[in-house]
């Protein structure tokens, strides 16, 4: 039976000899800005690619290993994809923060100034909740056309092949299903992950009030050299706590993107990568469906 793409994705990554240490060494890498994501993004759907060609390998020795030598630039075309989807809702959500905004004062207005501004303030209310729906709907959208982009991208090495919407929308259609179980395991994995975190800051929070009701016995209770060595070892407290927090987040967010891009990984591979030509050129299932002539095609580099 076929593993579903949680499960092979999961199994891939625990098969990796010392794929722990690599997380957490992509993780500390993402704390370089900017660079740091061009890394991480370039190292995972590298090897997203590799199981989208039906080459099935374990995690990259080297963080930095660069084999196909288009680490970087991968990761940074990656990054820009990310950056334009991020824009679309973003855009829109801003629109409805102003709409609602103006529509909370016309609510004040009519208290001011009576009834007339009303029915101002309950259409821009109304108008303000409906961009809110479109934005998260939009989100969703953005996001599929994003991971879908990424991989396309990636197969081929060129920005350009990442935003051909009409493209990525044909390999949308033909398993939109597919791109919903996978989304719905990220909704898990963000969930589960802001669980652990949550968990972790209110294990931290109460150590940090312990520490300061033990300092500020301390203080009251021992000469001023006793209370400002309890207020240093409080302050050490804080500051590897929040160290500690702040690296597991990263940790998990960077497990994500690479369930998430070794899941598309296998969900390209439905599409018979290795049979496609050029960007421009139909692609296999769609010249089976007839939806497209055979002609000349540009070889695929």
């Amino acid at each position: 039976m076929q593993r579903g793409y949680f499960n092979a994705a999961w199994h891939d990554i625990k098969s990796s000899p010392g794929w722990l240490g690599k997380l957490v060494l992509l993780s500390l890498v993402g704390l370089i800005p900017v660079f740091g994501w061009i890394v991480v993004y370039g190292y995972v759907y590298g090897w997203a690619r590799d199981i989208a060609w039906g080459v099935r390998a374990p995690l990259p020795a080297r963080i930095f290993g660069n084999e196909d030598g288009k680490l970087y630039s991968r990761g940074f075309f990656a990054l820009v994809i990310a950056f334009v989807c991020a824009l679309v809702p973003g855009v829109v959500s801003a629109i409805g923060g102003i709409v609602t905004g103006a529509g909370l004062f016309g609510f004040g207005w009519t208290l001011h100034e009576g009834s007339v501004w009303l029915p101002f303030g309950l259409a821009s209310g109304l108008i303000g909740l409906l961009l809110s729906v479109v934005s998260v709907a939009l989100t969703v959208l953005v996001t599929i056309f994003q991971w879908v982009g990424t991989m396309r991208m990636s197969v081929y090495g060129r920005l350009s092949a990442g935003f051909q919407i009409g493209r990525l929308w044909a390999m949308i259609r033909h398993d939109f299903g597919g791109l919903i179980r996978i989304l719905g395991m990220a909704i898990v994995l963000f969930l589960a992950t802001g669980a652990v975190v949550g968990l972790l800051s209110l294990v931290f929070m109460l150590i940090v009030f312990f520490t300061a009701a033990l300092a500020a016995v301390g203080f009251l209770a021992s000469p001023f050299e006793a209370a400002a060595l309890s207020a240093t070892a409080g302050t050490a407290v804080v500051v590897v706590g929040l160290a500690l927090v702040g690296i597991v987040s990263l940790a998990l967010s960077v497990f994500i993107s690479m369930m998430v891009a070794r899941a598309m990984g296998y969900w390209m591979r439905q599409f018979d990568v290795p049979a496609w030509r050029g960007q421009d050129d139909p692609m296999p299932f769609e010249l089976a469906g007839g939806a497209y002539t055979t002609g000349p095609r540009t070889p695929f580099r």
